[in-house]
Formats: structure tokens, C-alpha cells, sequence
């Protein structure tokens, strides 16, 4: 081989070898989605959004059960997932850098959605009819994944001068847990979070198992002033659930889809775009995905857009200079 012939080629694969290198670092060929637990509905949205990622932008999604909002916030700050299905208050903490996170979680939001609920149930046959009758009771009140059910658990012991030491508090790890405590009668309560028409509440409402714990408007306005204001007051419409005759105030807060700070602005705009170029194909999956809209996601976000997401919106010709005013905002 000459020598120019011989350079040529070394050339060649130099320039090859730093196409594929660069190739490499720009291109996302796999995320993981953080979630709530198997069986959840933002599990379900999880498994739906990464079928989605992998059919319509070619990167190998899966979905994480992680455990909760406030663990997903936590692994993403791991790097141990991507992408994550959260409630707005885990999610602005975790920008923030409040407890319990002890530095700040770079986070970008790029979609926004259904509501999640936290609503107190009793088991019936507990003989709780009201928030009193919770003395000498067993509630499960906490979870290390969603400290704001112990938020709420503090709240209404407060608002109804109920004393902690009595009633028996205990903790869980993820929602299975909490129905099967209902179901082997083993507590008397739960604080469970859940979006609208959850599978697990469903299911418990349909064997008779419980009842929602009514609280009267006056003393939920009083615990939502205790609450975070990432929170604010819901409603379940009567007949949601079986038996439940009677609509019932829950607190809600608003779910978000987050990406990593890390992930580039084409990765995200590809995520971004694979979600809402589809949405109707996402509104099958769940029930509620149909409130996952364009429309929710430009509506009041608490934490900042993810650049690739705005550069979708702008494509969309959707990023006015109301967001961009909001954006500003929320990043300082």
C-alpha cells in the first residue's frame, strides 16, 4: 500500500472513530423512568411512557419502581434513573433543596398532569366514623417515600386536638403494603395516596373493606394552612369508588414528568416530543393519562421547564412571554 494511500485509510477510520465517539455522547440510547411501586398508576404511566420512548424515539426506556415521588427525587440525584413520574411537592423540594434533601436536585419538569390524591381511609368494621375515633386506633400514617403523609397525619391531629401518643402510628414502605394491612385487618386506618379511580381503592371498595373518613370543609381549610403550598384541596365525586355514596375532600397534588438536569436538550426535546406528538396513544394506557395534556402542562408549573421541553413548546409555537416571564422566575 503507498504511503498516501496508507494515511488515507488511517485518516479515515481517526475521522469514523470520532464521528462514533461523538455520536455517542450526544445520542441517549437507553433512559430509566423512576416510579411508584408495580401495580400503581403512575407505574402503569411509567411502563406506558417508556413503550413510548422506545416505539416512537428509538432509546431503550424502561420503567424503575423506585417506591415513591420524594425516591424518585432521591435516585435521580443517584443517578439511578433518568426520568421520573412525581407529585409536584417532591419535585420542588427537591429543586429547592428542601428536607429532606440536603443539596439541591437538578431537575427540569415536561409534562404535567392528573392530579394525585391523598385521601384517610377506615376500614370498616373499625368503628371509626369520625377523625376522634381515631384514639386507640391503629392508623398507618407514614411513609419515608411521601413525607407528606405524615404532613397530613400531623395535620389532622392538630386540627382535631387529637394527642399522637393515642393513637398507634405506624409506617410503610409502598401502597401494597397498606392494602394488604387493610385486607388481614391489621390497622384501622391509612393515609393512601392515589390518582382519581385507583385500581387498590377500587378493589377494597368493591369487597367492602372501607370507607372514606369524612372531614367537614372548615376543618380541611384548617389543615391545608398546616400543609405545604404545593398542596391544595380536591374532590372526589360521589360513586368514584363502590360505596362511596357521598362526594369526599381529599388533598391533592398536581403530578409532574421530570427529566434529569443532566440529560441533554435534544434527549428531552425527543421525550418530550414522543409524548405529545402521541398523546392520544399515551390517553389509552390509563384512565387518567388523559389528563395529561399540553394544556395541564403550560398551567401554573412550580419548578422550571427542562430546555429540551421548551424547545418543543417552541416548535409548538405554545412558549409565550408569559412562560418565558414564569421561567425566569421559577429558576431564580
Amino acid at each position: 500500500m503507498k504511503p498516501t494511500s496508507r494515511l488515507s485509510s488511517t485518516l479515515a477510520v481517526a475521522c469514523l472513530t470520532a464521528a462514533i465517539a461523538s455520536t455517542s455522547a450526544s445520542a441517549q440510547t437507553a433512559l430509566r423512568v423512576g416510579t411508584s411501586s408495580s401495580g400503581s398508576i403512575f407505574y402503569t404511566l411509567a411502563v406506558g411512557l417508556s413503550t413510548m420512548l422506545t416505539k416512537h424515539a428509538g432509546i431503550a426506556a424502561t420503567a424503575e419502581p423506585v417506591g415513591g415521588s420524594t425516591a424518585n427525587m432521591f435516585a435521580i440525584g443517584a443517578d439511578k434513573v433518568d426520568l421520573a413520574i412525581s407529585n409536584a411537592y417532591a419535585a420542588y423540594d427537591a429543586v429547592h433543596g428542601n428536607k429532606p434533601f440536603k443539596s439541591k436536585i437538578g431537575v427540569g419538569l415536561f409534562a404535567q398532569g392528573a392530579p394525585s390524591f391523598r385521601q384517610i381511609v377506615v376500614r370498616v368494621g373499625s368503628g371509626i366514623e369520625k377523625p376522634e375515633d381515631l384514639v386507640g386506633k391503629t392508623l398507618l400514617g407514614k411513609r419515608p417515600a411521601l413525607p407528606e403523609l405524615e404532613l397530613i397525619t400531623n395535620a389532622l391531629f392538630k386540627v382535631y386536638n387529637i394527642d399522637p401518643k393515642k393513637v398507634k402510628v405506624v409506617t410503610t414502605t409502598n401502597t401494597g403494603e397498606a392494602v394488604n394491612a387493610i385486607k388481614s385487618d391489621t390497622v384501622d386506618a391509612v393515609v393512601i395516596p392515589g390518582s382519581r379511580g385507583a385500581s387498590y381503592l377500587q378493589s377494597l371498595g368493591r369487597d367492602g373493606k372501607i370507607k372514606f373518613l369524612e372531614i367537614p370543609d372548615d376543618k380541611m381549610k384548617a389543615m391545608l394552612a398546616l400543609l405545604p403550598k404545593s398542596m391544595s384541596i380536591g374532590t372526589l365525586p360521589a360513586k368514584t369508588y363502590p360505596g362511596q355514596d357521598k362526594a369526599v375532600s381529599v388533598f391533592s397534588l398536581a403530578s409532574y414528568m421530570v427529566a434529569a438536569s443532566r440529560l441533554s436538550e435534544d434527549t428531552v426535546y425527543k421525550v418530550t416530543k414522543s409524548l405529545f406528538d402521541n398523546i392520544a396513544e399515551f390517553h389509552t394506557f390509563h384512565g387518567v393519562a388523559k389528563q395529561w395534556t399540553l394544556k395541564e402542562t403550560l398551567d401554573e408549573p412550580k419548578i422550571p421547564f427542562h430546555p429540551g421541553a421548551i424547545r418543543y413548546f417552541k416548535e409548538k409555537k405554545l412558549w409565550t412571554p408569559e412562560l418565558e416571564k414564569e421561567q425566569a422566575g421559577l429558576k431564580s
